[in-house]
């Protein structure tokens, strides 16, 4: 794993411009950020306009797709197979310390986010410090995650809670 440096990040952005939109785009994107993750498994992907703050605490399993504009912060994010992450999602692990009386200056807490494999979080949605997604879940669009979930789960709302189970999950469960 190659640290990421401001000079890095500028190559990369750079190069991103000149890559087309679509599947192929998408894969080139991935083998960009690639040689700075903490880990990555096969056919990782990364719409255009995403934004990954901190590679080197990112680790991806197989088959993994960030969408389009989403954002992925500061702190350790796990990434298991199939995980597939909607446009314009926000994944912060780490949360700002008050110092005196302002946030500003007063540093960060960052606490690890695992989402598991085959989930998927919609459109919109955020997913905050601390927190981890089971497997197969879906995150309703324009959910905000504050707390962790078990596996096959549909997750929504202000603030995220159960609001059914998956259909594959329902029919091995029999609920």
């Amino acid at each position: 794993m190659k640290k990421i440096t401001k000079w890095n990040r500028l190559i990369m952005k750079w190069k991103s411009l000149t890559i087309p939109d679509g599947p192929y785009g998408d894969r080139a994107r991935g083998k960009l950020y690639e040689p700075f993750l903490k880990s990555y498994g096969k056919n990782f992907k990364v719409g255009a306009q995403a934004f990954i703050f901190n590679p080197n605490g990112l680790s991806v399993g197989d088959d993994v797709y960030i969408g389009f504009n989403s954002y992925l912060g500061q702190g350790e994010i796990d990434l298991e197979d199939e995980v597939l992450i909607g446009n314009f999602v926000s994944l912060t692990a780490s949360n700002h310390l008050m110092k005196g009386e302002s946030f500003r200056f007063g540093g960060f807490h960052a606490e690890k986010i695992a989402v598991k494999k085959g989930t998927w979080i919609g459109s919109q949605s955020s997913i905050t410090a601390g927190v981890t997604i089971g497997r197969s879940c879906l995150i309703a669009s324009g959910a905000v995650v504050t707390k962790s979930f078990s596996d096959g789960w549909i997750i929504g709302g202000v603030p995220a809670k159960n609001i059914g189970l998956t259909k594959d999950f329902k029919e091995k469960y029999e609920f």
